[in-house]
């Protein structure tokens, strides 16, 4: 009788060192789908504007904040997506450039061989270098085009950015380069009166029209701002800064500016509400 309860204990012994593995390696796939969760990537969307108030210096300034800072900082994993602002940003939309980063390969002990592994991350380094030299390539193309458009039509390209990041679940930092200043009818900042109630009315009718892009969780920066007089520049600011708002959307006063300032963004620049 004792025999066969040790005989008993023996298999169950047996059977849990044996279960051991299998409990080991599922743990290692949720620590490996929680390190994926928390290094996802950044999808990054850039709008140029291509209106006849900015000119070829301004895009080759532009895509010198591209290529010196954005195109170094992407990691991989990072989607990254150039599009215009003109008059006809809606309508006939087409990406400028466009290119995923390919993500880094993650070891695991159980699964991996060391030498394949470090393989695998030499050719993955190499495609980096690689899609990082494309995209730098086509941008310069891109930005190099002579041909400009009548309007600047900033309201329905933060539709479409609305559209594009609606699916992403990467984080989100949306890009603006232009002089922010909306020319597609009914709007002409620049030759518009600005009061106190400009604004609220704008933004009123913006909201009738379910014409204000649902931006929560994406990060904004801007770069290019300019306008005729000082006066105007604080107004279309002002503007900016509750229409944003509104979008719910993160966009700090400091990454509002001339040029792209506080790249690249921190942990936080991300909205929440």
């Amino acid at each position: 009788m004792r025999g066969q309860q040790a005989a008993r204990w023996r298999l169950a012994l047996l059977l849990g060192l044996a279960a051991l593995p299998a409990f080991v390696l599922a743990a290692g796939g949720c620590t490996r789908s929680s390190q994926a969760a928390m290094h996802d990537g950044t999808a990054v969307v850039i709008f140029v504007d291509f209106s006849e108030s900015v000119g070829g210096q301004d895009r080759s300034g532009f895509r010198r904040e591209i290529e010196k800072q954005i195109l170094p900082w992407l990691q991989p994993g990072d989607g990254f997506l150039l599009a215009p602002i003109h008059d006809k940003t809606l309508t006939q939309f087409r990406p400028l450039v466009e290119g995923e980063l390919p993500p880094r390969p993650q070891f695991n002990g159980w699964m991996n061989n060391v030498i394949k592994f470090n393989r695998e991350a030499k050719e993955t380094e190499a495609k980096l270098a690689e899609v990082k030299e494309a995209l730098r390539t086509q941008t310069a193309v891109a930005l190099g085009n002579a041909s400009v458009a009548r309007y600047t039509d900033i309201f329905n390209s933060l539709l479409l950015a609305e559209k594009l990041f609606s699916a992403e679940s990467r984080r989100k930092v949306l890009i603006l380069m232009s002089d922010m200043i909306e020319d597609s009818p009914p709007y002409a900042f620049d030759r518009m009166t600005w009061t106190p109630q400009t604004t609220g009315k704008i933004l009123a009718d913006l909201q009738a029209r379910r014409a204000i892009a649902d931006l929560r969780g994406v990060c904004i920066y801007v770069s290019g701002v300019s306008a005729p007089s000082a006066d105007m520049a604080n107004n279309i600011s002002r503007f900016w800064e509750a229409y944003f708002q509104k979008a719910g959307a993160d966009l700090h006063p400091s990454r509002y500016a001339h040029v792209l300032l506080h790249w690249p963004p921190p942990v936080s620049c991300r909205a929440t509400s």
